[in-house]
C-alpha cells in the first residue's frame, strides 16, 4: 500500500488572462488497478483571474500501431488554493477513474504564455504540460514535493537541492522504479502527437537528480522545460513533461521557498468533505483525503 502526497499546488487561468500562467505539472496517482486519479498543477502571476472550478485534460490513448489517439476529456476540480514566492499556487484533482491496461498520455493546454525573455514566440505559443503514464499495477507518477523556485537572483549561482526525497525536496516518488529529471524543451503546441518547441534559447542550466542551479546574467521571466523519466526493470513506464518560469531580480532577499513543517497540527477530511480526525491511524486509510494544516498548507494524499 502506498501513499502519495500531493504538495504541490498551481492556479490555472482564463484564455482572457493567459498571459499570467508561468508554469505547471501533470501527475497521476493509482490507489488499485481500477482507481486512478490525475492532477494538474499550474503557477500564475497573482494579477490573473482566479481560475475556473474545473478544468478539463485531453485523455489519449496507444493505439494498435503504437500511435496515441484521443479518446476524450477528464473533468478536474480545484481543491485548494496558496502561493509561494508572491505567485499564485492551486491544485485540480479529478474524480477515480478506471482505466484499461494500456499507455495513456493527459495534456492540459491552455493559450497563451507570457512574455519570456528568451522565447521569441512566447505570447503566441499556447501553454503545454502533459504526462504519458502505463496503466500497470503499483505506478503513479512521480509529483512535486515543494514548489520549484519562481525567483532567483542576477549574477549568482542559485542551488535547489535536494531535487528528490521524502521531506523538504522539490519532487518525490514512493514507488521502487528509478526516475531522472532532465532539462527539456519549451513547447509551443501539440500537434499529432508530436510536442513542437517555440522559437528560444535554452537556459544554462545543471540539471540533474541531486540539483538544479542556474547563474542567470539577465534581469526578466525566462521559460523552460523539465522532463522526469521513470522506469521500472530497465523498462519505460512513464515520461512527465513540466514547463516553469524563472524570474530574475537583482536580489531575493527575503524570499523563501515553500517548506512544510512537518510538526504542524493538522486535521484529516475525506473527498467528501467529512472530517476524520487528527490522530490518525494511517494504515487504516485507503483512497484520496485531503489534510488541513494549522499553518494554512493544504496537501492531498493518495492512500
Amino acid at each position: 500500500m502506498k501513499k502519495l502526497l500531493v504538495l504541490l499546488a498551481f492556479a490555472v487561468s482564463l484564455t482572457a488572462s493567459a498571459s499570467h500562467l508561468l508554469g505547471g505539472m501533470v501527475t497521476v496517482a493509482q490507489t488499485s488497478q481500477d482507481s486512478t486519479s490525475i492532477g494538474v498543477y499550474l503557477l500564475t502571476d497573482p494579477q490573473g483571474i482566479p481560475g475556473p472550478n474545473t478544468l478539463y485534460v485531453e485523455k489519449w490513448e496507444m493505439n494498435s500501431s503504437g500511435w496515441y489517439v484521443q479518446n476524450g476529456t477528464v473533468a478536474l476540480a480545484k481543491t485548494s488554493t496558496t502561493s509561494h514566492q508572491g505567485m499564485n499556487v492551486v491544485v485540480y484533482i479529478s474524480d477515480y477513474l478506471d482505466l484499461d491496461s494500456n499507455k495513456y498520455r493527459f495534456i492540459y493546454k491552455n493559450c497563451c504564455w507570457g512574455m519570456l525573455s528568451n522565447s521569441s514566440n512566447s505570447f503566441n505559443s499556447e501553454f503545454i504540460i502533459s504526462a504519458d503514464y502505463w496503466h500497470i499495477p503499483n505506478n503513479s507518477l512521480p509529483y512535486a514535493e515543494n514548489p520549484l523556485w519562481v525567483n532567483v537572483q542576477q549574477n549568482t549561482l542559485n542551488t535547489m537541492k535536494p531535487v528528490w526525497g521524502v521531506i523538504n525536496c522539490f519532487l518525490s516518488q514512493l514507488d521502487t522504479d528509478s526516475v531522472n529529471i532532465t532539462q527539456s524543451d519549451l513547447y509551443s503546441g501539440y500537434s499529432s502527437g508530436t510536442f513542437v518547441s517555440q522559437v528560444y534559447t535554452p537556459l544554462n542550466m545543471h540539471v540533474s537528480n541531486d540539483s538544479i542551479s542556474w547563474t542567470p546574467s539577465t534581469l526578466g521571466n525566462f521559460g523552460t522545460g523539465f522532463e522526469i523519466t521513470e522506469y521500472r526493470n530497465g523498462q519505460l513506464i512513464g515520461v512527465q513533461r513540466i514547463q516553469w518560469t524563472f524570474k530574475v531580480l537583482t536580489s531575493t532577499v527575503g524570499i523563501e521557498e515553500i517548506i512544510v513543517d512537518r510538526d504542524t497540527q493538522y486535521s484529516v477530511y475525506d473527498w467528501y468533505g467529512r472530517y476524520i480526525g487528527e490522530n490518525i491511524n494511517w494504515a487504516d486509510l485507503k483512497g484520496l483525503y485531503i489534510i488541513h494544516y494549522s499553518n494554512g498548507k493544504i496537501k492531498k494524499i493518495f492512500r
